[in-house]
């Protein structure tokens, strides 16, 4: 790789008569020129000392943004070598169009994950720094220049084949990339986002609910005292989150502060800074009834074990309860959307019940069991042409 040198491209003229001044440099056994953006007529240029002629202000000028030019280049080729990184054309190409993708990509991640505690969520804040974590193991060293479409595709098939990840957990750690790229873009860090032209793809997440019947095997269970003791309590925060539709984020700290007219009245931990919408459930006597079980008059409603031992213990309530599907505490939210949309048909009221900002959040639980369909089908069929064989009749 040879040192970089100013050239003028004489032997082309723009209709000015002048005739563009380009830095060249030979590398990977190529030769490739970079635009100053400055050009003159040939006969005002130095060959010998590489600048133009003159001492007026726009020649000063143009000759400071040449030597800036020559700056950068080899600023950019003492880095590489210094930090024994291979240049390659590509990534000099790069580094000239936009000299702060040199910045250390981990750093600048570190710094901006702190800067925003407070404003996400710390299960947020806990996703993003695993993402960092998961770049690092992977690729110790990594520059915004590194970081293009063909860098994307490897970071997707590394989670694929050697994490083992499943699509949705690929999906979700190159969306908070993609998002953490956008706001290098807000601060000028870089000038575009290498995911614009990239396509995340996700499955359909397996989002497994109670129907009423097994809600109801699970309540009936609750009041049997079959099961051992330490199953109660998971069991009792399991049906709490099914009659009121709570994340378990939210339920580990709701206080009875929270109460009012009945009402558990909250902001949710998960959409923490961002618009703040609070959330209002009515307690039914279920709730109820749960929170008096619970045993405690003031600070938290409830004594939550780690959400790892109760879904393991909840698949073992199902087992019990001779329910065949592997629920956890998630289940319990998604029990509870699916049976009030089943007996009210209230979408907008849902997603008031479940904090959603947007309806299409919500519009995920609007799903039909076989029953439900065939239920329908049979109302669709008894009602066609109803009107028009009446008039037949007559």
């Amino acid at each position: 790789m040879s040192s970089p040198k100013v050239f003028i491209n004489d032997s082309y003229k723009k209709k000015d008569g002048s005739s563009a001044i380009y830095i060249l440099v030979h590398i990977g056994g190529q030769s490739i020129k970079f635009a100053t953006g400055v050009s003159c007529d040939p006969d005002k240029f130095d060959y010998t000392k590489c600048r133009v002629k003159g001492n007026g202000k726009k020649i000063k000028d143009d000759n400071l943004v040449i030597e800036r030019g020559l700056a950068l280049m080899n600023d950019i080729m003492v880095r590489y070598r210094l930090q024994n990184e291979v240049l390659t054309p590509e990534t000099l190409k790069k580094e000239w169009k936009n000299p702060t993708r040199r910045v250390n990509f981990y750093v600048w991640m570190d710094e901006t994950i702190k800067s925003r505690k407070g404003d996400l969520a710390d299960s947020s804040l806990k996703q993003h720094t695993a993402l960092k974590s998961k770049l690092e193991d992977w690729w110790p060293k990594l520059s915004f220049a590194d970081i293009d479409h063909e860098f994307i595709e490897q970071f997707r098939r590394h989670l694929k084949v050697k994490k083992k990840n499943d699509l949705n957990t690929i999906h979700n750690n190159l969306k908070n990339l993609k998002a953490y790229l956008n706001i290098a873009v807000r601060q000028g860090v870089i000038k575009e986002n290498p995911f614009d032209r990239v396509k995340l793809k996700r499955s359909a997440p397996d989002r497994i609910f109670l129907t009423e019947e097994e809600l109801l095997d699970l309540w009936e269970l609750y009041h049997s005292k079959k099961m051992s003791d330490h199953y109660y309590p998971v069991l009792r925060h399991f049906l709490f989150m099914c009659f009121t539709g709570l994340r378990i984020s939210d339920l580990k700290e709701v206080t009875f502060d929270n109460i009012q007219n009945n009402r558990l009245v909250f902001f949710p931990v998960k959409t923490k800074g961002s618009k703040k919408t609070g959330v209002k459930v009515p307690l039914n006597k279920y709730a109820n009834e749960l929170i008096t079980d619970e045993g405690r008059k003031e600070g938290m409603l409830f004594n939550m074990v780690s959400e790892v031992r109760m879904n393991k213990r909840l698949k073992e309530i199902a087992t019990a309860a001779g329910i065949p599907k592997k629920i956890s505490n998630h289940s319990g939210r998604h029990t509870f959307a699916t049976i009030y949309l089943q007996k009210t048909k209230d979408v907008a009221g849902l997603q008031k019940l479940l904090g959603h900002s947007n309806i299409n959040q919500t519009m995920v639980y609007v799903h039909i069991n076989d029953d439900d369909l065939k239920l329908n089908m049979d109302t669709f069929d008894k009602n066609l042409f109803k009107k028009e064989k009446s008039k037949k009749k007559v």
